[in-house]
């Protein structure tokens, strides 16, 4: 039973925090572990919103705390609200920091976020009776607001954007409209964040800090739970629950004064954007590349990009300008091998043949950029002669590194609805992009698995001679990442072989890197 334990209190106690998390194998903890941007953006529009509050941002990860030790800070802290945001595959590590809350002190106000939460309103609080509140969607507005009505006695089913139990029943309240001047939005939290312990001694992500110039996606990819998180949801003249996509942009001045203040006051050299279509604006770039070339910041860049965007600024000259202004890796996400398939998954306006067309570019033109690429497999229609056309189109494109992923019908997008009845692992925790939880009409998920193996380990054998080249490659950026893959590659086969010798686990090799790794510190 909720009760409210901040009515009427002056000064209030928050931690935000990042649970123990379950590490990407081929990532070491450095290169795993980027600051979580959500907590800090929440944190600072609190602190300049609400008044009387301290706050704490505890990133277990980073700072490799256990549940044990996190349990312990709890019980210390007395924190009067506890917020936590996470992605699919570690909702429950949430949920347990929740839990370790309430135990820690029963008083606490418990609050939930970020895309898992967010659309899994039912299945949130019926499972996880600790959680007290859903923030859905954008947060800042909707926290504050929370905040004043709990503080105030106010009737929180006034606020809108979340979603609550009463009296035994589910509550939730009409969506939130978006903000759409994200300008008027105060700096994140930096100061609350060990910036300097972030990716350290990391190659691929070497002391980056995550930054975000936009909100949402126009495209509305059905898979993809990004769009579907930042774009516009609200009730109908019917009162059904509805969602459009959308995108936002703070000015490209306002980027370049907070690049510049994790540039200069931080020393931060690598900014890893956190845009689902980071170069969805021609203008944007022009002016934002120019800002950053005239205060001559020596920085990288790591971006979510779209090819035919991209064509589109290469043929503006623009792009000699992105890539001047520090773009070094893109990463892109063709998805499937033809049009007829993007269609399927609802990728709109694009051909695969542009991204062949824009990765050759980028080859010939910007040798400097590190060529990334997603693709999805295991949809419904799938038979094992559409892995084969797959691998032979990721050879095609000459890019330099292509993870193959499961298809994963997230909770939210119109592909949870689509494939439901394809869906066979119902533990939420498993949805990590790595093992399949759908099958096929023609395959089993193993059969799946097993496929995609053969496409990842076919494209690494393929790429023997490019990647010894790369180790020598004269740009850096592409120097560290091909370092990094040999790195981390020969990291993975070693411990497999090694746990393997000892008699704890059975031999995977390359199938080892579709399992996400369990650190030491993990309970500690």
């Amino acid at each position: 039973m909720f009760t409210n334990t901040i009515k009427g209190k002056d000064k209030i106690n928050i931690l935000f925090i990042r649970p123990p998390y379950h590490l990407w194998p081929l990532l070491n903890k450095s290169d795993n572990v980027l600051a979580p941007l959500n907590l800090a953006t929440l944190a600072g529009y609190i602190r300049a919103k609400v008044p009387n509050v301290t706050q704490k941002i505890i990133d277990c990860c980073n700072e490799e705390i256990g549940f044990k030790t996190l349990y312990k800070i709890l019980e210390e802290e007395k924190p009067d609200i506890v917020g936590v945001g996470d992605m699919i595959c570690y909702h429950l590590e949430g949920a347990k920091t929740l839990e370790l809350a309430k135990k820690a002190n029963p008083n606490c106000i418990t609050i939930a976020g970020g895309p898992f939460f967010s659309h899994t309103v039912e299945y949130s609080l019926n499972n996880f009776p600790y959680i007290d509140f859903i923030v859905r969607y954008e947060g800042e507005e909707t926290i504050r607001e929370l905040i004043e009505y709990l503080r105030e006695g106010k009737d929180v089913n006034q606020v809108q954007g979340i979603a609550y139990r009463e009296d035994g029943k589910i509550v939730e309240t009409p969506p939130r409209p978006l903000i759409e001047d994200l300008d008027s939005l105060p700096y994140p939290a930096y100061d609350l964040l060990n910036v300097n312990n972030y990716s350290s001694f990391g190659m691929f992500l070497r002391k980056a800090m995550p930054a975000q110039a936009s909100r949402g996606c126009l495209f509305g990819c059905e898979y993809c739970t990004w769009s579907h998180t930042e774009g516009e949801h609200f009730l109908d003249e019917k009162g059904e629950f509805k969602f459009i996509p959308r995108i936002r942009y703070k000015s490209p001045e306002r980027v370049a004064e907070e690049v510049g203040y994790l540039h200069e006051k931080w020393g931060v050299p690598f900014f890893f954007w956190c845009d689902g279509t980071w170069n969805f604006s021609t203008e944007w770039q022009d002016t934002f590349s120019d800002l950053i070339l005239k205060k001559k910041y020596k920085i990288k860049s790591f971006a979510f990009t779209r090819a035919d965007l991209l064509l589109e600024q290469e043929k503006a000259g623009v792009l000699n300008k992105m890539v001047k202004a520090g773009l070094v890796h893109c990463l892109f996400g063709p998805e499937r091998a033809t049009d007829e398939d993007l269609k399927k998954i609802g990728k709109k306006g694009i051909s695969v043949d542009t991204f062949i067309e824009c990765c050759h570019m980028l080859e010939k033109k910007y040798p400097q950029v590190f060529r990334q690429a997603t693709f999805i497999a295991g949809l419904p229609d799938d038979k094992p002669e559409d892995f084969d056309r797959l691998f032979e189109y990721i050879l095609k494109s000459r890019v330099d590194f292509a993870p193959v992923h499961a298809i994963m019908p997230y909770p939210g997008t119109p592909s949870f609805e689509k494939y439901k009845e394809y869906i066979e692992e119902w533990d939420f925790s498993k949805w990590d992009m790595f093992y399949p939880v759908i099958r096929t009409k023609y395959m089993t998920r193993e059969e799946i698995a097993s496929h995609i193996k053969r496409i990842q380990m076919g494209f690494v054998s393929s790429q023997k001679i490019k990647y010894l080249k790369g180790l020598l490659s004269p740009h850096t950026q592409r120097r560290r990442l091909h370092w990094w893959l040999a790195y981390s590659f020969a990291k993975l086969y070693t411990r497999d072989f090694v746990l393997s010798l000892l008699g704890k686990k059975k031999y995977e090799g390359y199938a080892g890197i579709q399992k996400l790794w369990k650190p030491k510190w993990y309970d500690s």
